[in-house]
């Protein structure tokens, strides 16, 4: 999740791990060898081949002139210069030159920390599917071919659609709505008087904002930041049946209200949590427990302590870019706000107070 006053930046970091591609038809193991070809020639060796070829041809040309009719010459002649080039395109034909080899670049650690969100998917296409869930893994598929060649400098922006698809892809079969540019909703509660979560992505990369209010009270702000957008806000308990919400956001948009049943929960038994963007997390582990928390990219992060009405309280850490640091003892609900790659652990061995 992120929130703040000023827009974020997401690099993600550098993974050395290797990382299978998610697509299974891109397995290489039963691959048959390439068949090496020989690599083209060169334009010198090539111009030395025609200046000669046409030489031999005006020599053998000029001897039989005298010998030959004009007519017989002039069709000698004609098929001395049609002849040469109709084989060179045939024998081309049939032996292509082979491609230019595509130079051997590592695969970009953002890419491998998609890889990786694609592979950890619990979603799978099936007859239940609706036809927005099948677009977005189609999408969350394509986006990753798509990151395989693309610049380092557009990376983030080829990435963000893929991240907002796997993100509506951990919620399947919800009730999304969508649009672009600015807009004021009024969305029902699963539960009225019950917290809720809105799921917010879009990849638009001006600055995102989203009011929320009860009632006819004031608007309070929800969220603020640079897009694109990933992330599950904190809806608080209302006694209201609806959500009313202003959105001020540049490009495309999709959001759906979520019960509380999509809150993620860290225990003793499950204790690590990664994800992608902003979330709001339920933390069940004894009181003591210190928590280590990971945060990967260069942007900014806050994780911010929430009541047990989704009600925001104290600030635990906030910092920029990559980060390693331990957390206080802390029961609840967490709210995590980044545009990053983060990971939550509450094992047995937390980590040392490590920013940098």
């Amino acid at each position: 999740m992120r929130s703040r006053t000023s827009p974020w930046g997401n690099p993600m970091p550098y993974d050395p791990d290797s990382t299978p591609p998610p697509r299974p038809d891109r397995a290489s193991a039963n691959r048959p060898a390439k068949k090496k070809t020989p690599p083209p020639v060169s334009w010198p060796r090539a111009l030395t081949h025609g200046l000669t070829s046409a030489f031999i041809l005006v020599l053998v040309l000029t001897l039989f002139m005298s010998l030959l009719g004009e007519v017989p010459f002039a069709l000698l002649f004609f098929a001395g210069l049609v002849l040469p080039p109709a084989l060179t395109a045939h024998h081309y034909a049939r032996h292509p030159l082979p491609p230019p080899r595509p130079r051997s670049t590592p695969t970009a650690p953002e890419v491998l920390d998609y890889a990786r969100a694609i592979q950890s998917l619990d979603y799978q296409p099936g007859p239940g599917s609706t036809e927005d869930d099948l677009a977005d893994y189609q999408l969350a598929l394509d986006i990753y071919d798509r990151s395989l060649t693309a610049d380092s400098e557009d990376l983030d922006h080829v990435l963000a659609d893929g991240w907002s698809a796997l993100t509506r892809l951990r919620t399947p079969n919800a009730e999304w709505n969508h649009g672009e540019g600015d807009a004021v909703l009024r969305l029902p509660r699963p539960e009225p008087g019950t917290v809720a979560v809105l799921a917010l992505t879009s990849p638009a990369l001006g600055l995102v904002r989203v009011r929320t209010r009860g009632g006819r009270g004031p608007w309070s702000r929800l969220y603020e930041a640079g897009g694109p957008v990933c992330a599950h806000l904190p809806l608080p308990a209302r006694e209201d049946d609806s959500v009313q919400l202003e959105l001020r956001v540049e490009g495309a948009w999709r959001l759906a209200v979520l019960g509380a049943h999509v809150i993620r929960r860290l225990t003793g038994k499950a204790p690590r949590l990664s994800g992608h963007g902003g979330d709001v997390l339920a933390l069940e582990t004894p009181k003591a427990t210190r928590l280590s928390f990971h945060h990967t990219g260069h942007g900014p992060y806050q994780l911010r302590r929430l009541t047990p009405t989704l009600r925001p309280a104290e600030v635990l850490a906030e910092g920029m870019g990559q980060a390693r640091l331990t957390l206080p003892p802390t029961t609840g609900h967490l709210q995590i706000q980044t545009r990053g790659d983060w990971t939550l652990d509450a094992g047995e061995s937390p980590l040392r107070p490590d920013t940098r």
